[in-house]
């Protein structure tokens, strides 16, 4: 994963910024509606979308199926982000905030293809912008201070999760990606 130069500061001082345009401190949760809801996304589940039938509307909706989690379509000038239904809050905020971070970000939209066993497979998939939208998406969802934030008050993992919206997942690749964990531990040192 190689970043152009000073990519992930840029991230982390975006996300900061958003959060000061929505009144939050540098360290509170920002969900993906509401940044979905600034930046004049809409957000629907395969459950909202209407005209398909019931057999593909299953195949689309599979949590056992990991082709896809969430795309981004453009309609005119406008963005809708389309996620599978999941049972975790925390897994649809991060699928939803990647897709974002793809937005935010400029990206080409991939198109997609469906294949004869149902899975859905972007066409023209781009490594280096799934990457970015990942360290964008992590940065939004956990920024540095944010960790810090957690760690500093000892919360559980648990109550980390639920109280930032995030996947298990998420909050540990963040602390791992970030070397949080390990700064803290060197100054106690």
């Amino acid at each position: 994963m190689a970043f152009r130069r000073g990519f992930k500061s840029q991230c982390e001082r975006r996300s900061v910024e958003f959060r000061k345009q929505f009144g939050l401190s540098d360290h509170d949760a920002l969900s993906a509606d509401r940044l979905a809801e600034e930046l004049r996304v809409t957000v629907w589940s395969t459950d909202d979308v209407d005209g398909i039938s019931e057999s593909a509307r299953s195949v689309l909706s599979d949590e056992t199926d990991q082709s896809w989690s969430a795309l981004t379509m453009r309609l005119g000038a406008a963005h809708l982000v389309v996620h599978k239904p999941v049972s975790s809050k925390g897994r649809r905020n991060n699928v939803v905030m990647h897709e974002l971070a793809h937005i935010i970000l400029g990206h080409e939209l991939a198109k997609a293809c469906i294949l004869e066993d149902g899975s859905l497979v972007p066409g023209n998939f781009d490594q280096d912008q799934e990457d970015e939208a990942d360290w964008l998406a992590g940065a939004l969802l956990l920024p540095r201070p944010a960790l810090l934030s957690i760690r500093r008050r000892r919360l559980s993992d648990c109550d980390a999760c639920e109280e930032h919206l995030v996947s298990p997942e998420m909050l540990k690749w963040r602390f791992r990606m970030t070397g949080v964990d390990y700064q803290l531990s060197r100054r106690r040192a």
